[in-house]
């Protein structure tokens, strides 16, 4: 199925490694032209890198006018932030909260934001908010991620609503259990908590899974590239979840 993404320009962001970088890989496999920012320089085929630490205002501020400047516009921003850490709700004091929202909430608004402005002076675009199944169905350890990605959940919301008519399509999609290495620094904390290994942690995962195994990056990269694409072009407002299954919940 052609997507249609040939020649739109795409930023992914917290785009080195993981779903992020799977998500820049499939966009350049549809013949998009493809920015990356990430706090390291990206020597990826057919990905142009811009540095940038999500937790340094100007540097966010910057990042998409540099990608205007140099590729003459932005059709697409994929919003993908890094995870905060992972503990009890009752180990977080007020300085991880801040953190966490500095990481994860603050450069989202900031890009989504700019982002929305130049697409709507142009004819329209497409942002998609990469959260997490969390935001439906928390797990224990993930209050920071759950918390903060809820926020934005909302927001994608409520920028779909806000946008529609100026062209502007807004979409959230929320990855589950996907075999990355954020999955696994997380299975090593509940190891270290709970006093078991790898293995029973990971089995304790899938086996929430109906699917009965956690998701590949490229399989989220896949719903994240027609989300995006013209093939997509009546979504908007919408939350895809790629977890095998694994919410059961109805909220």
């Amino acid at each position: 199925m052609d997507l249609g993404l040939k020649g739109k320009v795409a930023l992914v962001t917290a785009a080195s490694r993981g779903i992020g970088q799977a998500i820049a890989r499939q966009l350049v496999d549809e013949d998009a032209v493809v920015a990356v920012g990430a706090r390291t320089p990206i020597e990826a085929e057919g990905q142009t890198s811009y540095p940038t630490d999500l937790l340094d205002d100007k540097a966010v501020e910057r990042l998409i006018p540099n990608v205007i400047a140099a590729h003459g516009a932005l059709d697409i921003l994929v919003v993908n932030t890094p995870g905060p850490k992972i503990a009890p709700v009752l180990d977080f004091g007020p300085t991880d909260w801040d953190t966490a929202y500095a990481q994860l909430v603050r450069p989202a608004v900031q890009l989504a934001t700019a982002g929305a402005r130049a697409m709507a002076a142009h004819g329209g675009g497409s942002i998609l908010f990469l959260t997490s199944t969390w935001v439906k169905q928390p797990a224990p350890g993930g209050a920071l991620s759950a918390s903060m990605r809820s926020l934005l959940s909302a927001l994608a919301k409520q920028m779909s609503l806000e946008l529609a008519e100026q062209g502007v399509r807004v979409n959230q999609l929320m990855p589950g259990a996907t075999g990355t290495d954020r999955m696994e620094d997380i299975v090593a904390a509940k190891s270290a908590a709970n006093g078991t290994t790898r293995e029973d942690e990971i089995a304790r995962v899938v086996s929430a899974i109906p699917l009965g195994r956690w998701a590949e990056p490229e399989e989220i990269a896949r719903a994240a590239a027609y989300l995006v694409s013209p093939a997509a072009a009546f979504v908007t407002g919408e939350t895809l979840a790629v977890d095998g299954g694994a919410i059961r919940s109805t909220l």
